[in-house]
């Protein structure tokens, strides 16, 4: 009768509703190695943050000094204050609204920023541009077809002008070569 369920991953868990929030365990793995990637002191902001479940494991898979989440789905959002509660986590800060409106209020830069909404992220690169630190990282997540992955500089450059790609890792697929 319910469609809300509790996951557990990483040294967390996370309770939603499968019919009204995007979710998926498929990503656990990629989860924990932006995570690891972290290092001591690092402000950190989850664009899209959806149940918190980036937020929830860079928090307890780090030590991230902050961790700020912006989701515009209102239950997403909800969940993530409900998980952020049952795992027992004060270094996160969540905002509900759209990214274009909330992030010019935070006023603040930050040290890496994760973008895990692959077909739509792509879309706010420069928006996101603007508030990474000059050595920061950020983390995009998007759809290519596999053919056209050596043109993804191109398709950055439409959205930056100075950037340097550290590192391309397949995550997951869409469709078959995508």
């Amino acid at each position: 009768k319910t469609k809300e369920t509790i996951h557990k991953e990483n040294n967390v868990q996370v309770k939603l509703d499968i019919e009204k929030c995007y979710f998926s365990p498929r990503l656990n793995n990629e989860r924990l190695r932006i995570a690891k990637q972290i290092k001591k002191g690092e402000e950190v902001l989850v664009m899209f943050s959806g149940i918190g479940i980036y937020n929830e494991v860079i928090a307890k898979n780090s030590q991230a000094e902050q961790i700020y989440g912006i989701e515009i789905n209102p239950t997403a959002h909800k969940y993530a204050i409900e998980n952020q509660k049952l795992n027992i986590i004060s270094n996160i800060t969540l905002l509900k609204g759209n990214v274009e409106k909330v992030l010019p209020k935070l006023n603040k830069k930050f040290d890496r920023i994760i973008m895990p909404l692959p077909k739509e992220a792509i879309n706010y690169l420069s928006l996101a541009s603007e508030y990474i630190n000059k050595k920061g990282i950020i983390h995009l997540y998007t759809f290519i077809e596999e053919t056209k992955i050596k043109n993804l500089n191109s398709l950055i450059k439409n959205h930056l002008k100075k950037f340097k790609i550290i590192r391309k890792v397949k995550c997951g697929e869409y469709s078959p070569r995508v």
